[in-house]
């Protein structure tokens, strides 16, 4: 069985490296039973990100102007062979395990269609990683909140047949809206232990821009949540939420446990 994995990429060529040696490592683990196709899309990076990709033999890549993150991983699911596909960031990492994990798992069930597992939160500068547990799946929990990790989460090329690409008008949530646009008529699966680590650092997204990631969210998932939910939380992290999230990202990241910062809780 082959998994596809595209890396969306742009001005990352500070953890790119980390990236790659982590997707290469799990396809040596997962050899000879499976396979794992790599494919990463830069949006034209003159950071030091061609050098990376040039020294190495593993992935495929390609460099050239996109329309941004959510392009580039439809361009790089264009591009996939896999029967299984997913996406993982250029400042994300993969576990040792985790491409055997997921494909033993999805070979042993026809009939799943995702397969998801925990995580971890890698708190920058200070190398903390805290588990983060995604739990049993259930539509009407996903509705409520996002408790999938996108660089943790994995689906079936049938899922994207059916239910299209990423919609290439999000920036933020398009995670989420086709977690939600899929999720009520396919079947998912939950692997209780850890598949990867969300790096979070100051020019990360997730950190940089909360507000509008949360005022995306408010309009992007309409048709799912509640109008009176969207509002308040786009509200509230616009006035509240990012302040407090930002000043969280602070203290975790100065803070390390033990000698080499790399502790768990």
């Amino acid at each position: 069985m082959t998994l596809t994995v595209v890396t969306p990429s742009y001005q990352q060529g500070e953890w790119l490296p980390e990236t790659l040696a982590s997707v290469r490592a799990a396809a040596e683990r997962a050899a000879p039973r499976h396979q794992v196709e790599h494919v990463v899309v830069d949006g034209g990076s003159t950071d030091g990100t061609l050098e990376v990709l040039k020294g190495q033999s593993f992935a495929s890549w390609v460099s050239e102007a996109d329309q941004g993150q959510t392009d580039a991983i439809n361009k790089g699911m264009e591009q996939a062979r896999g029967e299984i596909l997913c996406y993982l960031c250029s400042d994300d990492t993969w576990e040792p395990d985790t491409a055997r994990e997921v494909l033993d798992a999805f070979e042993a069930e026809e009939e799943f269609d995702f397969v998801y597992g925990d995580y971890y939160f890698l708190e920058m500068p200070a190398g903390r990683r805290r588990l983060k547990t995604a739990g049993p799946f259930s539509y009407s929990r996903l509705v409520r909140t996002n408790f999938l990790s996108q660089p943790a989460t994995f689906w079936r090329r049938r899922v994207r047949d059916r239910f299209g690409k990423f919609n290439p008008d999000l920036r933020y949530c398009m995670d989420y809206e086709f977690w939600l646009r899929a999720g009520r008529e396919t079947r998912w699966h939950y692997l209780r232990q850890p598949l990867a680590s969300m790096r979070l650092h100051p020019d990360a997204k997730t950190s940089a821009q909360l507000a509008a990631a949360w005022w995306e969210s408010a309009q992007a998932l309409a048709a799912y949540r509640p109008a009176w939910r969207r509002w308040s939380e786009a509200v509230w992290m616009a006035a509240v939420g990012q302040h407090y999230y930002r000043a969280k990202r602070r203290w975790f990241g100065r803070v390390r446990d033990g000698a080499k910062g790399h502790g768990i809780f």
